[in-house]
């Protein structure tokens, strides 16, 4: 490894395009720091910005064939996670109900802001998140994650293995991660007059 700590970018990228995992992992170590910053400061969010952190890297490493050995490696981690982070936007912002409903409780939230966050948003998107579950996935999580029954008895009741629960609930975790993430993040842009796709 300490052979690959020696290269620069254009070595470990003409490695990467020839498939090499080691050279990603020196890239990831040696950019993951100023990425994750770059993307703090147009997110705001360090949750939604480990996301994009990490599903830059990703895209990074499915399109090394597109890479030029010569390529600035820095600037071209910091278009994807800017373009990821513009979609993902996007995507947010085109939902509807949720911007309706933000819009409906922007005028006192001068003096209610924590209290609103608090317990407004904690109930409406996780129900939100919910509805957007397949059918199975959704009780899967409600028995398990609202109602306290294990893993075996949720098994038992659906006639599935305690592996396909586990499935399921990582699924679902991560779905209702994200949802809330994105539309916190709709919530912040909508308060501070923000809107970068008018």
């Amino acid at each position: 490894m300490q052979v690959y700590l020696e290269k620069t970018d254009d070595e470990l990228a003409t490695l990467l395009i020839a498939h090499d995992a080691k050279a990603l992992s020196v890239l990831y170590f040696r950019h993951v720091k100023s990425l994750y910053f770059f993307v703090l400061g147009m997110a705001k969010s360090p949750a939604l910005t480990e996301d994009i952190v990490q599903e830059t890297f990703t895209r990074f490493w499915q399109n090394r064939h597109l890479l030029e050995p010569s390529q600035n490696i820095k600037a071209y981690l910091f278009t994807i996670a800017r373009h990821h982070l513009l979609n993902l936007l996007k995507r947010a912002q085109h939902e509807n109900f949720i911007l309706q409903e933000l819009k409906h409780y922007s005028k006192p939230i001068e003096q209610t802001t924590e209290q609103w966050m608090d317990y407004r948003e904690s109930n409406y998107l996780l129900q939100e998140a919910l509805k957007k579950l397949p059918t199975q996935q959704r009780e899967v999580f409600k028995l398990c994650k609202l109602e306290g029954l294990s893993y075996k008895q949720v098994a038992q009741r659906f006639g599935i293995t305690e592996g396909t629960v586990n499935s399921h609930m990582v699924k679902a975790l991560k779905y209702i991660k994200q949802f809330i993430v994105l539309h916190q993040l709709v919530w912040l842009l909508l308060l501070t007059g923000c809107y970068p796709f008018k």
